[in-house]
């Protein structure tokens, strides 16, 4: 069997690039193209430890702490944490999907005309051609969208929400609306973002004064919900809490974002997603 390198590695990098594509989905990312390609480019060359000589033990045993450390570091590199837990997280959701996508790549090699198979230095190489793998993991992708989508539209959902905002002592209730177009992810965390449409909070952080703005925390970031569009003040302090009329709670992983509620009623607009 003829093993080419270029294959290996391009191979590689697509596969990578639904790894992460598809961990982001069920974590609720938005990655950085710049961050995603060098996680896939990087995974794509660590592909190359496949022609590395672990015969020996010493070789062995480098081997395996390379493909163990090189699984840490494209997803390190690929996504942007801000704590340890949020990572761990991550990576057993990360390792989940590689070992979905492992099988079904195996399901679609068996039907493949040619039944040779190559493992070596923990990366197997299957005699498929690269159209059928690709063929594969666009098919598993689109299932998991399609199960994404059924989940969201035929779940129960309560009617009726209230969203509270908590920073130290500095407390707010507000109506909370749950819209599936609120995809707004904050551009230095990574996290989604909860838009509370409030006066009161505006002018206790004097969000209308961007130095100030900044002094408390807050940073502007381009938003589109159904409230408009614009430029909104986001934060990562404080916590977030989601109460439906049932009285069930669920704190979010998310960051703030505040801004005027333009002559309407105050309230808060989340991502269902959010509430998984």
């Amino acid at each position: 069997m003829k093993i080419y390198a270029d294959v290996l590695v391009v191979t590689n990098c697509i596969v990578e690039l639904i790894y992460l594509q598809t961990t982001a989905l069920f974590t609720h990312r938005r990655l950085s193209k710049g961050r995603l390609c060098a996680a896939c480019l990087f995974g794509g060359a660590m592909s190359l430890l496949f022609c590395a000589d672990g015969g020996t033990f010493a070789g062995a045993l480098a081997i395996t702490i390379s493909k163990a450390v090189s699984l840490l570091l494209t997803l390190l590199i690929g996504v942007k944490f801000s704590r340890v837990g949020d990572f761990f997280r991550t990576l057993l959701i990360y390792l989940a999907v590689r070992a979905a996508y492992t099988g079904l790549i195996i399901i679609w090699w068996e039907f493949s005309q040619s039944r040779r198979i190559m493992v070596r230095n923990f990366t197997t190489y299957f005699d498929i051609s690269l159209l059928k793998l690709t063929a594969a993991l666009i098919t598993a992708y689109c299932l998991l969208t399609v199960c994404e989508f059924l989940k969201r539209r035929f779940r129960n959902r309560a009617v009726c929400y209230r969203a509270v905002y908590r920073s130290g002592d500095y407390e707010v209730q507000l109506p909370a609306v749950a819209d599936t177009g609120n995809r707004l992810n904050d551009s230095f965390t990574g996290l989604p973002v909860v838009v509370f449409c409030c006066d009161e909070m505006y002018s206790h952080y004097t969000l209308y004064d961007p130095e100030a703005a900044a002094r408390t925390g807050f940073r502007l970031t381009p938003y589109s919900t159904i409230d408009g569009s614009g430029l909104i003040a986001v934060t990562s302090k404080g916590t977030v809490t989601i109460t439906d009329e049932q009285g069930n709670n669920k704190v979010l992983r998310c960051c703030t974002g505040v801004k005027p509620s333009s002559g309407k009623h105050s309230r808060a607009v989340f991502d269902p997603v959010l509430l998984e």
